[in-house]
């Protein structure tokens, strides 16, 4: 994108950081860090909820599937 765009960023850096935003979907643009350390305590804090939260919902989730089929044929 700051290839395509060069207009919409300043740096590479504003690039990467708009691209874990999107990606992520996290923040409505209201509020939102200016800081090069802000940016990524916030990018970093955006991954590891994507690790805490959505990683073990699909392992949990295919256990539970599972037993449901298991019992349903028992």
């Amino acid at each position: 994108m700051f290839q395509v765009e060069p207009d919409s960023f300043d740096t590479f850096f504003d690039a990467i950081y708009w691209a874990v935003v999107t990606l992520t979907t996290v923040g409505y643009g209201d509020i939102y860090p200016t800081s090069e350390i802000g940016r990524i305590v916030s990018m970093t804090s955006s991954f590891m909820g994507i690790a805490i939260v959505a990683l073990p919902t699909g392992i949990i989730t295919a256990g539970y599937m599972r037993e449901l089929s298991r019992e349903k044929w028992e």
